[in-house]
């Protein structure tokens, strides 16, 4: 590289990218693909979470106005696809088919397997709203290291540098240490947003669960009647 090529590349983030080494380099694409997959699921679960507590008030606008799982059931055939939609009709599935064996009547017996149901129902969605989260879990405990990886690399090619030239000037010593530097940065650039992220969500997800426990309460006090 000629002085004025070197001259564009220094003095910024994009010259210290463009002047780290092989190992440096390969470290960045690492941390960078963490940092795209974990914004690209932070932007999924945003959409999803807000959905589906959407979808919560929804249910429990109509859940007051219906006093049958018919009513309710016809108020999701233009959105069948959300969790209290599918709780409803797992719940409604179940009665039926206990109504087949006692006709027109649900026995107190049969309360029990019904709310077992719609824990299992509530389960399942709980599965669902959970994934990919734990992308976010691991990106936020693996990126410092990461990062800390390409800070010890930089230190160390520092000395070897050192060691090869015989003198400490910064001249010598300033690539690895930059080196070290941005991965350092680039590291906790990735991971910060990831924990953020993370609680965020952890956060969210058990409000949309208690109110599934609570929609499964409104099912049940709707089969006693």
């Amino acid at each position: 590289m000629d002085v004025s090529s070197a001259d564009m590349y220094t003095g910024g983030l994009f010259g210290l990218i463009v002047a780290a080494g092989p190992v440096a380099k390969a470290i960045m694409v690492i941390l960078l693909f963490f940092s795209i997959v974990s914004w690209t699921i932070i932007l999924i679960k945003f959409k999803q979470y807000s959905r589906t507590e959407s979808e919560g008030d929804r249910f429990f606008r109509a859940v007051k106005e219906a006093d049958s799982f018919k009513k309710l059931i016809s108020i999701y055939r233009d959105s069948q696809d959300n969790a209290f939609y599918r709780l409803v009709l797992a719940c409604y599935k179940e009665v039926t088919s206990r109504q087949k064996e006692n006709p027109g009547k649900v026995h107190k017996e049969d309360l029990p397997v019904i709310e077992n149901m719609l824990r299992i129902a509530i389960s399942d969605e709980s599965v669902k709203l959970e994934r990919r989260l734990s992308f976010l879990a691991t990106t936020a405990n693996t990126a410092p290291f990461i990062g800390l990886f390409g800070t010890v690399w930089g230190i160390m090619d520092s000395f070897r540098e050192i060691g090869v030239r015989g003198t400490t000037s910064l001249a010598v010593v300033a690539p690895g240490i930059s080196e070290a530097l941005i991965a350092t940065a680039i590291g906790l650039a990735t991971a910060i947003p990831a924990v953020l992220a993370y609680n965020y969500f952890l956060g969210r997800l058990k409000r949309i669960l208690s109110r599934m426990e609570n929609a499964a309460i409104y099912l049940i006090n709707i089969i006693e009647k």
